[in-house]
């Protein structure tokens, strides 16, 4: 089946799960693999709150800088630029509850350059392990057909990580969506095909789309024309916005 239709299925016969137990399992820490700035609210923000809400120990880890987002800038070059993502990043993790300064970290890999196999792969893995205080329960990264490559790099280093840890490994969907729902300047190449059923949950995020809002917003590079001076740059088009802020969040298993 392709991608697109594959995801309106599960995004409509999954079974819903009202808490995070139901989803992550026994009150084991957290990672949530975030491959760019501002990934980890858009993809698993409602989730993240309501685990912070409950008390569960969250750590989110973002693999590149983003420093490509607006490559053309010259009132913001790449120092600047990756400063500016991970301030935003830093507010956007305060919204959804945490505590920025324990609960987030930055590996700092070159956009667009994360590794998807090999040696390198192997030491980001090993990077992150160290990284960690407590071996996580569970870990949250993107879906491998979403299409950018950081994504499915960032899925590739989450599945190795799953086994070395025994960790319960669920998938959000970014830029998947877009085999849905054509999103206005955002180009897919061919569509995958997925074979087998779907499995996974939809996540009940109503009562946390407020925060995940917050959290999204404070990402302005991306969501708003704060910068300005770069007509390539990226800006989140508002229906990918629509998408990622309805009523349910979707965790592939």
């Amino acid at each position: 089946m392709k991608a697109g239709g594959w995801l309106n299925l599960a995004a409509a016969q999954l079974p819903v799960a009202a808490s995070p137990g139901a989803l992550l399992g026994a009150a084991a820490p957290l990672l949530v693999l975030a491959p760019h700035p501002d990934d980890e609210s858009l993809g698993c923000g409602a989730l993240i709150a309501a685990c912070a809400a409950e008390g569960r120990a969250v750590r989110i880890l973002v693999v590149s800088d983003g420093r490509f987002s607006h490559p053309g800038s010259r009132r913001w070059p790449a120092p600047r630029l990756i400063a500016l993502r991970a301030q935003e990043t830093r507010q956007a993790v305060a919204a959804l509850g945490l505590d920025p300064h324990r609960d987030l970290r930055f590996l700092g890999l070159p956009d667009r350059s994360v590794p998807a196999a090999g040696l390198a792969l192997e030491a980001a893995c090993a990077t992150i392990r160290d990284s960690l205080p407590t071996p996580p329960g569970a870990i949250l990264a993107p879906w491998r057909h979403d299409p950018h490559c950081d994504h499915a790099a960032t899925a590739a280093i989450a599945s190795a990580l799953a086994a070395q840890w025994r960790a319960r490994l669920l998938s959000y969907v970014v830029w998947g969506w877009a085999y849905t729902t054509p999103l206005p300047g955002f180009a897919l190449g061919e569509e995958p095909e997925v074979t087998g059923p779907p499995r996974g949950w939809r996540f009940a995020a109503t009562p946390w789309l407020a925060a995940k809002r917050r959290a999204i917003a404070a990402h302005r590079s991306q969501m708003t024309d704060l910068i300005d001076d770069d007509p390539t740059g990226f800006r989140l088009p508002d229906q990918a916005i629509a998408l990622l802020t309805r009523p349910e969040e979707l965790y592939l298993a």
